[in-house]
């Protein structure tokens, strides 16, 4: 028999399976224009990626950030 004041034990928690995602953040360096896609092996912050569609601008990675997708 343990006493509640001296018993050290917390409640049951169940674990949750977590998965994450990693995630890259592009954005324009003239018109603003950002996006987001699945990150891939290679990327790094400030990395220049392509040329911009809309206005030829220089397209670079802002963010690299992860989701965490509970199952």
């Amino acid at each position: 028999y343990r006493c509640r004041k001296h018993f050290r034990g917390g409640p049951v928690m169940r674990s949750k399976i977590e998965n994450i995602e990693a995630y890259t953040f592009e954005q324009c360096d003239s018109c603003k224009e950002q996006s987001k896609r699945k990150f891939c092996t290679g990327d790094y912050v400030f990395k220049e990626i392509s040329k911009c569609s809309s206005c030829n601008g220089k397209i670079r990675i802002t963010k690299i950030f992860g989701e965490v997708l509970t199952q």
